[in-house]
């Protein structure tokens, strides 16, 4: 069952830019995290019970360089928070999807890429407290 939207990420050029300009909107600081295995650096902000997170490229290659070179900077990706992927995936009728492990051992599926809706949907797990 899907329960609230988990994340939003945004794709941005300049990270500290972004950053500078979040925190003082939602007037809070920043965890920023690399994530070498995507290729991207990341600056997370909880807002309610969801998180925005800005991604910034480390080099011009991987799949978020690409989204940020063809389509530029802005919203990229839309994680609704399941309880569980496996029922979600079950319910969706949808087979042979892989999951992967996010940050802070979240666990994530991609539903659709980013050309079917202008951003990649995905389901995200959180381990249970």
């Amino acid at each position: 069952m899907i329960t609230h939207i988990h994340h939003i990420n945004f794709v941005v050029a300049d990270l500290d830019k972004s950053v500078s300009y979040f925190q003082t909107l939602l007037t809070q600081s920043a965890t920023i995290e690399e994530l070498p295995q995507r290729l991207v650096k990341t600056a997370r902000f909880k807002v309610g019970e969801s998180l925005l997170v800005l991604v910034q490229p480390l080099s011009n290659e991987g799949v978020v360089a690409d989204i940020l070179t063809n389509k530029g900077e802005g919203i990229f990706l839309l994680s609704f928070a399941t309880e569980s992927i496996d029922e979600s995936l079950q319910k969706l009728e949808l087979n042979n999807l892989e999951k992967r492990m996010g940050l802070q051992q979240w666990s994530i599926c991609d539903l659709a890429d980013h050309d079917k809706f202008g951003a990649i949907l995905q389901l995200t797990e959180t381990p249970k407290s």
